[in-house]
């Protein structure tokens, strides 16, 4: 077992030093002298870091420098790898640090995370470093991400299978008079207990009327017979997520219901069959989209058909009407997710997490989609 574990770290080590040298040619691609991170998820990818304080600069040339205070001493002495590692003294901000060390004395232009990056953070900078051009970049860290390794899709399938099997867990206590926090509860347990780090994000469970707000959150109320009820959930397993939705009913459900329920498989099912390198993310929501607009709930379905997936529930590429710019390629993986949602009467959302290949496609869910009778 030890020798396993090693063997994960340092194979967790080469990915994250093959990642830095990427970044620091793109650095030098876009002509940066630097590029400032302040996203967590980012600086995790980067240099293995999992604390909720930090900033990394990544130089065009030489070794990166990461910053981060007193809390994480002897956390970053295990985590991070392939940077310098400056701990902020108590009562000092990490910018203070950067300051000193005037790690910008010799930059011409630094790159920053544009839609990311805190006012206060650039405006600091600003003033501190006048002599330099701040220069706003998007998705210079994320479109690294999007295209994921064999080993990141790994991580994700693994995370995957335990969705599934959490779902069956979730599935045995979803009954008339069981609430909607029982049954997240049973949820957040068995992520944890099966395997993985934790939850993606906060468990939506939505019964009955409330099955109709998409991201609704878990309450008290109880569970009816003749209700649908929707899950959606997901977990992080060494770093990566997953992210899956399925729609039960408990009981007979009413007519209504039954055909929107078979109208978001169909439309789930063309999409998920569509994916393969070439498509890009608007063709992917329209097959679900017009497909649903044919059955005369296309106002009712308000969302993009999916995102993309890994070290964060939401990346890029976007499957939705503003996803043309995304044309998939192999080792994509995102979800494909319609919906449609009536007010005063309920809602089902079914969702896969799926990975592009070279000659298609693969789905990394298991779990039924037929209607559950409970």
């Amino acid at each position: 077992m030890t020798g396993r574990v090693t063997r994960l770290r340092l194979n967790f080590l080469d990915s994250l030093m093959a990642r830095l040298a990427r970044l620091q040619k793109t650095v030098r691609e876009h002509g940066l002298d630097a590029l400032l991170i302040t996203h967590l998820p980012n600086i995790y990818y980067l240099v293995g870091y999992s604390g909720s304080n930090g900033i990394l600069v990544v130089p065009a040339q030489g070794k990166p420098h990461f910053f981060t205070d007193f809390r994480y001493k002897s956390q970053v002495k295990s985590e991070v790898a392939g940077a310098k590692i400056s701990i902020v003294e108590r009562d000092r901000q990490l910018l203070d640090a950067i300051v000193d060390k005037q790690l910008f004395s010799d930059f011409d232009a630094v790159g920053f995370e544009e839609t990311l990056i805190k006012y206060s953070t650039y405006d600091f900078l600003r003033k501190k470093f006048r002599h330099l051009k701040l220069v706003p970049k998007r998705e210079m860290v994320e479109s690294m991400t999007m295209i994921k390794t064999d080993d990141e899709i790994e991580m994700i399938k693994k995370a995957a299978e335990i969705g599934d099997k959490v779902f069956n867990k979730a599935i045995e206590v979803i009954k008339p008079g069981v609430t909607e926090l029982d049954v997240a509860a049973e949820i957040c347990y068995w992520t944890k207990k099966l395997g993985a780090d934790g939850d993606a994000f906060e468990v939506i469970v939505v019964s009955g009327e409330r099955s109709a707000l998409p991201h609704g959150r878990a309450t008290s109320k109880k569970i009816k017979k003749g209700e649908l009820v929707t899950l959606d959930f997901g977990c992080v397993y060494r770093g990566f997520n997953s992210d899956m939705t399925r729609t039960v009913a408990v009981g007979k459900i009413p007519t209504e219901l039954q055909k929107i329920y078979e109208i978001v498989r169909v439309a789930q099912q063309r999409a998920v069959e569509r994916v393969k390198p070439g498509m890009n993310g608007r063709e992917i929501d329209s097959t679900a989209r017009d497909y649903i607009t044919l059955h005369g709930y296309g106002s009712k379905f308000g969302h993009g058909t999916g995102h993309g997936l890994g070290i964060e529930v939401h990346e890029i590429p976007i499957i939705s009407q503003r996803g043309e710019r995304f044309i998939l390629e192999p080792n994509m993986v995102f979800t494909v997710e319609p919906g449609i949602y009536v007010e005063g009467l309920g809602g089902v959302r079914i969702e896969d997490d799926v990975v592009v290949r070279p000659e298609g496609h693969e789905v990394l869910n298991k779990s039924p989609k037929e209607l559950l009778v409970l």
